[in-house]
């Protein structure tokens, strides 16, 4: 559990976001069968490569995944959209659970909060510091009865270190 929560800096490569969902949604495909959830994938067509280290961002869609399932309890639809705007690609992880009540989405990054017996209450903020690390930002957009979109967003260029200038003499 240590290192779920211990921050690594990301190795950015050039990767292409689609591969990364789709390989998420392999690992998770069984599962999602055993819930008979219906699974829509909305993946743009020629979308850039992105600088990203794939591995992370496959942990970021697993656990956007796993909450969105665990928030369909009958059945339900998960939709996974990618796009590229604002200099960069985004993704998002839809479901059309319970959604989530304001009171708590004001708290849902912070860890150790959770609404689940079994949780530890690290998954979105393991997400919130893979996708910093990435230069990127999480926008969520819930209502209660209607379901719960993450959308991620990634920059096309890596953020070069500002270097300190020397004082002049």
């Amino acid at each position: 559990m240590l290192q779920a929560i211990r921050p690594t800096t990301p190795k950015l490569q050039p990767a292409s976001l689609n591969e990364v969902i789709r390989a998420s949604l392999g690992l998770l495909g069984p599962e999602l069968q055993n819930r008979h959830l219906h699974v829509e994938q909305k993946l743009a067509a020629n979308l850039p490569l992105a600088p990203m280290d794939p591995a992370q961002l496959q942990q970021v869609l697993v656990n956007l995944i796993k909450n969105a399932m665990q928030a369909m309890t009958k059945g339900g639809t998960l939709t996974l959209t990618t796009g590229e705007g604002a200099g960069g690609v985004w993704f998002s992880v839809s479901d059309t659970g319970g959604g989530i009540p304001q009171e708590q989405i004001n708290r849902i990054f912070e860890p150790f909060y959770t609404t689940k017996k079994k949780g530890t209450g690290l998954g979105l903020m393991i997400v919130q510091r893979i996708v910093r690390a990435h230069g990127g930002r999480i926008e969520l957009e819930s209502h209660v009865g209607r379901g719960t979109t993450f959308r991620i967003w990634l920059p096309l260029q890596e953020r070069k270190p500002r270097l300190l200038e020397a004082p002049p003499g």
